[in-house]
């Protein structure tokens, strides 16, 4: 009985943890800026120079806002998910945040994975006010039949992301070394994952050396439920599998790094 309140209690303070979280990040102009606004920006803008105007993505010609929305819906997740957690763990070590955290009741794994889960909200957020104003201003599809596989993809491709944000902020100490890291790790990176244009015709060189990496798993996923039409539409069980290890690597390296801190602090 004890442990099971003890876990309860637990579970409460993260709840209050995630949600302080998410109340912060809200009230953060920068935040707010990069995570929602500028991906409706460039939705709206891009969607109106092209408006008519058909891309082909997985064999199937769809309209340019159909495939744009979900993968800025990308970009936004990977800003909310990724980058905020490089810059902003490599701020709290910087500013001794972690080991004042460290003197406190408060587990170091609560106050982390709230922070995790906070950043995760926030960019799924994004990924929905995304939608909602494409949808009506653009005519954007959301197929009912595969938005269960959205869902999933887009949840499981925050809590990678945000793995691997805490993987890369534990290799720096100062903010000032995380931003080129999130932006040298992430921009080139997107150029060549979808995120920006289909890829369709691309260089083998090209699509091979982006298979590598999860940001072009999670945005053919992500995208694919929104084509219909596409062989692929609904789970893409490689490309999930691919996050998924991801995740996993990025998480386990973020811990030992942490922990060796902690211990050699």
């Amino acid at each position: 009985m004890t442990a099971i309140a003890a876990n309860r209690s637990d579970a409460r303070l993260l709840g209050r943890w995630i949600a302080a979280r998410v109340r912060m990040t809200l009230r953060s102009p920068r935040a707010l800026g990069f995570t929602f606004a500028f991906p409706l920006v460039l939705v709206t803008l891009f969607g109106a120079i092209n408006e008519g105007v058909r891309v082909s993505v997985a064999g199937t010609d769809v309209p340019f806002t159909q495939y744009y929305t979900p993968a800025i819906g990308v970009f936004s997740l990977t800003t909310a998910c990724y980058t905020s957690l490089v810059v902003g763990l490599a701020t709290a070590r910087e500013s001794g945040l972690l080991k004042r955290v460290r003197g406190t009741p408060l587990p170091v794994a609560i106050h982390l994975g709230s922070w995790c889960a906070g950043a995760m909200l926030t960019g799924l957020g994004s990924v929905l006010a995304l939608f909602l104003v494409a949808v009506p201003a653009f005519g954007v599809d959301v197929p009912l039949a595969t938005l269960p596989a959205a869902i999933v993809t887009a949840a499981l491709g925050a809590a990678g992301l945000a793995a691997l944000g805490l993987a890369a902020g534990s290799l720096v100490r100062t903010s000032e070394q995380a931003m080129p890291l999130a932006q040298l790790t992430f921009l080139p990176i997107s150029f060549i994952s979808g995120v920006w244009f289909p890829l369709d015709g691309a260089p083998s060189w090209v699509t091979t050396t982006a298979d590598v990496f999860p940001l072009k798993h999670i945005v053919d996923a992500f995208t694919g439920c929104f084509l219909t039409g596409a062989p692929d539409a609904g789970f893409a069980w490689r490309d999930l599998a691919v996050i998924t290890a991801w995740g996993i690597a990025g998480l386990a390296v973020a811990t030992r790094r942490l922990r060796r801190e902690a211990a050699a602090g």
